[in-house]
């Protein structure tokens, strides 16, 4: 292998660089999502409610693997491999953002 193909090699594509911003924004709402939730596994009426514990452990677990998923995407090379993981760490963003809201209306409609 020469020099020239060596570092064409290790060059991100362009949509491999798009990639990686898409993964590491992922990771970002993933983790800020993770400490609004642990604040939010605090109150008493979640404590109290066996639905809400319920909910709030499927969000974490949700949140939690977007985070890793997202983290692998901006390990991985390939385009085909990131796009692949960044799209199921969106799916898990969008889940978990799904998951909060239901636990956040049934907190508000509890009070």
């Amino acid at each position: 292998m020469t020099k020239s193909e060596a570092s064409s090699e290790a060059e991100l594509t362009s949509h491999e660089a798009n990639y990686n911003l898409v993964a590491a924004a992922l990771a970002t709402a993933a983790a800020t999502m993770l400490t609004l939730l642990t604040t939010l596994g605090t109150t008493s009426l979640v404590l109290q409610s066996v639905w809400l514990k319920t909910l709030l452990e499927l969000e974490l677990l949700t949140l939690e693997f977007a985070l890793i998923v997202s983290v692998i995407a901006l390990i991985k090379r390939g385009e085909g491999g990131k796009k692949r993981l960044t799209l199921i760490a969106a799916f898990l963003v969008i889940l978990g953002t799904l998951l909060l809201w239901t636990s956040a209306t049934t907190l508000i409609v509890s009070s």
